[in-house]
């Protein structure tokens, strides 16, 4: 499997990358938001969108990556790629009155049968 991971300009990317490396035993390819093209990416099989600063709009090609490919390439966004995939669906982003950065917060799984899941400790 050929993943990619699109680095949205964050030094946690290569946390990422080390983590997919991990669990997969398949070392991803890094590209920059801005450094790939549309088309570069027929060849990945998977898509993972780094977390980084600003806003989805200011993150290079990062929405017409989910654009062209939601619904044809299993697509994860973390953070700011998050974000991304919740703007191109529709939904809208607004700011916290405070930051949170880097901390561990539970979540509740509501279906945990899901494909994302398997596997995770």
């Amino acid at each position: 499997m050929k993943i990619l991971i699109i680095d949205n300009y964050d030094s946690f990317t290569y946390n990422l990358v080390h983590m997919v490396e991990k669990i997969t035993n398949q070392f991803p390819t890094v590209f920059r938001n801005d450094e790939i093209s549309l088309e570069d990416i027929n060849y990945y099989d998977m898509i993972m969108l780094s977390p980084g600063p600003g806003i989805p709009k200011e993150a290079g090609i990062l929405k017409d990556i989910i654009y062209r490919y939601a619904g044809k390439k299993p697509i994860f966004g973390v953070c700011l790629g998050l974000q991304a995939i919740v703007e191109v669906f529709g939904g809208s982003i607004i700011n916290m009155d405070e930051v949170y950065h880097g901390v561990a917060t539970e979540m509740e799984v509501i279906i945990s049968d899901a494909t994302i899941f398997k596997n995770i400790p």
